[in-house]
C-alpha cells in the first residue's frame, strides 16, 4: 500500500497518475471521498486502488476501530494477487490553527490517528509539497 499527503491543492492527485502512469492502465478504481463512500474489497475488480480525501472519508465515520479494519482488511486484498496495488491520498489537515470547535478538533485528531495506522501497513509514503514528492518511508514500487 502506498500513502500519499500532503497539503490541499499540493498536486497530489496529479503526482500520483504521473507516477503510477493511470492514463496509459485501464485497470484502475478511483474513489474520491468529495463525491462517494469508501468501499470494501469485496467490490474490487481492479488490480488498482485509489482512495483520494482520506479525511473526508475518516470525517463520515470517525471510529478509530472501523479505519483499522478497513486498512487491514485492504492490506489483505493487496497481498492476496501480485500487481494489486491500494492507493491512498490524504490532505494534511493536522497542521496550522487549532480550531475552536470541539468537533472540528476531534476530526483533526481522529484524522491523525488514522493516518498512523494507516503509515503503519503502507509499504511507501510520500508526501508533496509543491507537486514535489519527498519519500518518507518505504522502497519503490
Amino acid at each position: 500500500m502506498h500513502f500519499i499527503v500532503g497539503g490541499a491543492f499540493q498536486g497530489k492527485r496529479k503526482w500520483v497518475y504521473e507516477y503510477y502512469r493511470l492514463t496509459e492502465i485501464n485497470s484502475y478504481r478511483w474513489c474520491s471521498g468529495y463525491e462517494q463512500e469508501a468501499f470494501w474489497p469485496s467490490e474490487a475488480t481492479e488490480r488498482i486502488v485509489i482512495f483520494e480525501g482520506m479525511e473526508v472519508f475518516i470525517r463520515r465515520l470517525p471510529d478509530n476501530k472501523h479505519w483499522s479494519a478497513f486498512f487491514q482488511a485492504w492490506h489483505e486484498w493487496e497481498q492476496q494477487m501480485d500487481g494489486r496495488k491500494v492507493i491512498w491520498i490524504g490532505c494534511d489537515i493536522t497542521q496550522g490553527i487549532v480550531p475552536m470547535e470541539k468537533e472540528e478538533r476531534n476530526w483533526r485528531d481522529v484524522t491523525g490517528w488514522c493516518y498512523q495506522q494507516l503509515v503503519k501497513r503502507c509499504d511507501r509514503v510520500d508526501r508533496i509539497w509543491c507537486g514535489l514528492a519527498e519519500q518518507i518511508k518505504g522502497r519503490e514500487k
